[in-house]
């Protein structure tokens, strides 16, 4: 049986690669998938008191679909938020809410808490009125409506009743009020957190829009890690052998097992990947290890997720090489 071609080689080659890691990008899709639904079906946390008025909010995992409705049912548009986000390479990450319920109270008949002697002598006139009910205050309920001014908004708060006829003449009513605090939070790239707040008071069935006159949201700045988070990574490397002077190119596909950076997505730096390459100068298959290799994204614009390291090639013909090259995540 005749030996294949060199190009026959390669053929074969770039056919397993991209098999490979067709292969590999479906099985990464599915684990991902799977863990997803899991981890919505797991991550509920029930809402517990604290000490010092402390509470904290039951929180879970959803879909997009179950978050937007969330968002709808609340009164949130999300669109003017997702535009502003953009502005800031961000996105919408949760929606919380925060309600707080006043009961209200009601008293009627109650005498007046302080009463005070007139010291100053009635004019003819008050007298006249007060013989006269000139103001028919025996005649009719007094009411005095409370409302709590919120920029040009006007709140109601309860109402205050005066009787004259009656000894004990005041009837007070303090309504019934929810108040809503609901918040989007927005993350970028970098992990940093964006909030968006918006304030309600419910009276009744009407809901009031009050204006918030002060928001801030301060999140400690995150500390570089180094992270057992393997990632996948198609890269070319360029170098020579050590056990025979040939130059070579090497296109090649590697895992890398560690990271240290910020986020998990976008490392600075990984760490230990190993993986399968291709000899184009020997044309044969090779084992290929890349120790360090350091993200170059931030320094080159419209890059993102691109490594540049060194590595060790050994094919099948136990040639060593020295590399040196670009990969980019997958």
């Amino acid at each position: 049986m005749s030996e294949l071609s060199w190009k026959t080689k390669l053929y074969i080659s770039i056919a397993v690669v991209a098999v490979t890691s067709c292969l590999l990008l479906i099985i990464k899709w599915q684990h991902d998938l799977i863990q997803k639904q899991n981890a919505i079906q797991t991550s509920f946390v029930e809402q517990k008191q604290l000490a010092n008025g402390i509470t904290r909010a039951q929180s879970s995992y959803a879909t997009k679909d179950d978050l937007n409705k969330f968002a709808k049912d609340l009164d949130i548009k999300l669109d003017p938020i997702k535009k502003d986000l953009n502005e800031f390479g961000a996105k919408v990450q949760g929606v919380s809410t925060v309600r707080i319920i006043t009961e209200g109270s009601k008293v009627a008949s109650k005498a007046s808490d302080i009463s005070t002697v007139r010291i100053d002598k009635p004019t003819p006139n008050e007298l006249a009125a007060e013989k006269n009910d000139l103001y028919g205050y025996f005649k009719a309920t007094q009411i005095v409506k409370l409302n709590e001014p919120f920029n040009a908004e006007a709140v109601p708060f309860g109402e205050v009743k005066f009787s004259a006829w009656r000894q004990k003449p005041w009837d007070l009513e303090v309504y019934k009020r929810q108040y809503l605090v609901t918040n989007v939070l927005g993350v970028d790239e970098s992990g940093k957190h964006y909030v968006y707040n918006k304030f309600t008071i419910v009276v009744g069935t009407k809901k009031y829009d009050v204006n918030i006159t002060d928001s801030k949201f301060i999140e400690e700045y995150p500390d570089s890690k180094f992270r057992f988070s393997p990632h996948l990574y198609l890269g070319v490397d360029a170098g020579a052998y050590v056990t025979r002077v040939n130059f070579e190119i090497s296109p090649n596909l590697q895992i890398a097992l560690f990271s240290y950076g910020l986020t998990t997505s976008l490392p600075d730096w990984t760490f230990l990947g190993f993986g399968f390459d291709y000899a184009t100068q020997q044309r044969n298959l090779g084992f290929i290890l890349s120790p360090v290799s350091y993200n170059i994204a931030k320094h080159i614009p419209l890059i993102d997720n691109t490594y540049i390291g060194p590595s060790i090639s050994l094919d099948t013909d136990k040639n060593v090489a020295l590399l040196f090259g670009i990969r980019v995540g997958l």
